[in-house]
């Protein structure tokens, strides 16, 4: 069992430790949210791939894993992604052409999640996993090799010990980076926020584009 932690640990590492979406995401939630928005974001993650993972230890990736059905949810992350950055690009110009400095905490990438706190950084844990194709694919792919050595080492039990050994990484790493954020912020100004935010949105747009072309080149 311990040498299955170290493996489910490991692997997971290459999923979890990306600095994809939702790790993005989960910076810009903690200057709206506070210090412990990344443990809410964490826990919307979860409550999107618990049920994923299940699904998949009980067949449903046979379905899933058709290529038709890759590339639909490929390109509806993607265009996800797109629209997302393109509302916070709005949001940051709208926000800096106001006289004053304005509320920093009504800028980001989760402005179409209305309001702030614990429930808006839990949405967009959820929102960010169902919308983003690379998670889905590192789970199809991967994570499907955990999957297949946990039912291996305890049939359907094990799934759920996979998951516990995967999980308090997600909690970790986002934990942390949303602490680290909201306690950094503190020292920058309103502007320095703005200015994240955007920085962050364009990102976002970019690995959107990018994958757009990725789904469109695997039709």
């Amino acid at each position: 069992m311990l040498e299955f932690f170290l493996l489910v640990v490991v692997v997971s590492a290459s999923g979890a430790l990306s600095p994809g979406p939702l790790f993005l995401a989960t910076i810009d939630s903690a200057i709206r949210s506070g210090k412990y928005a990344g443990f809410a974001v964490a826990l919307g993650h979860m409550a999107f791939e618990f049920p994923l993972v299940v699904a998949i230890g009980f067949g449903v990736w046979n379905f899933l894993g058709d290529p038709v059905i890759r590339t639909v949810i490929g390109l509806l992350g993607a265009f996800a992604l797109i629209g997302f950055g393109i509302i916070q690009v709005y949001s940051s110009i709208k926000n800096s052409s106001r006289k004053g400095e304005g509320d920093p905490s009504k800028v980001g990438l989760n402005t179409y999640v209305k309001g702030s706190g614990f429930f808006a950084a839990f949405l967009v844990g959820l929102l960010f996993t169902a919308l983003n194709p690379y998670f889905l694919m590192w789970w199809f792919t991967i994570g499907l090799s955990l999957i297949a050595e946990a039912i291996r080492l305890s049939a359907i039990t094990g799934i759920f010990i996979m998951f516990a050994f995967h999980i308090w990484l997600d909690y970790a790493w986002l934990g942390f980076t949303g602490y680290a954020t909201a306690v950094g912020s503190r020292l920058l100004k309103p502007h320095h926020l703005r200015l994240i935010s955007l920085s962050l949105a364009i990102i976002i747009i970019i690995l959107g584009i990018f994958l757009l072309k990725s789904a469109i080149a695997a039709l």
